[in-house]
């Protein structure tokens, strides 16, 4: 007999939610297979289609500034 996984046990032991103030909430989370190196390279070039690897496609200010998200 199968039973039924529902999402709470699915994300169980692998998403946090911290609450730092009242009028905000964000969220922790890590990707284990972008802990090594090599990992990161493939997924900038082959998931993201970068031909290049660089850091700065990581560069949280201006993804930030290029989507009108405000940074506190």
């Amino acid at each position: 007999m199968t039973s039924v996984t529902n999402i709470n046990q699915v994300l169980e032991g692998h998403v946090g939610l911290d609450l730092a103030c009242i009028d905000r909430l964000y969220l922790n989370a890590y990707v284990p297979n972008l802990q090594v190196a090599g990992q990161v390279v493939t997924f900038l070039t082959a998931r993201l289609g970068y031909p290049i690897p660089s850091p700065t496609l990581l560069d949280v200010k201006a993804f930030a500034a290029e989507n009108d998200i405000p940074i506190l």
